[in-house]
């Protein structure tokens, strides 16, 4: 196991999206590169696992489209529930970026359709930036 391999297998991603193929398809390619993902399909459901897991939990990534509660609100929520906690939206319209912004622990907005690739690289990134004790 190479060092980039034991370092992100440390380290649990939580997945929310209302389309369980792309969660599902996430989960897949994440776990393949070490991660342990969690996942959930609402913002009511990814808040309830955040509580149980938040010292465990190092990145949020969540679909801003989705019904009853949608990314933006979860951010916010989230930002109450666990402050340091870093959150990456991912969206396919450009007002969403715009409101994003104005949410303290939004660190990246990603435009949908996104590479899986890509979008592993810059949750690397990101990990790096925010190392464990800042929580």
């Amino acid at each position: 196991m190479d060092a980039l391999t034991q370092q992100a297998s440390e380290e649990t991603l939580l997945i929310v999206d209302d389309e369980p193929l792309m969660t599902e398809l996430f989960e897949k390619f994440m776990t393949k590169r070490g991660f342990h993902v969690l996942t959930a399909a609402s913002g009511a459901e990814a808040l309830r696992i955040v509580e149980r897991e938040k010292d465990r939990i190092r990145l949020v990534l969540t679909d801003v489209s989705m019904p009853a509660m949608d990314g933006l609100a979860l951010a916010g929520a989230l930002g109450h529930l666990a402050p340091s906690l870093p959150v990456m939206l991912a969206t396919g319209h450009d007002a969403d970026m715009d409101t994003a912004r104005g949410l303290p622990n939004v660190v990246a907005v990603v435009r949908k359709p996104y590479q899986n690739r890509v979008l592993a690289e810059q949750i690397r990134t990101l990990l790096d930036a925010h190392t464990p004790g800042m929580r």
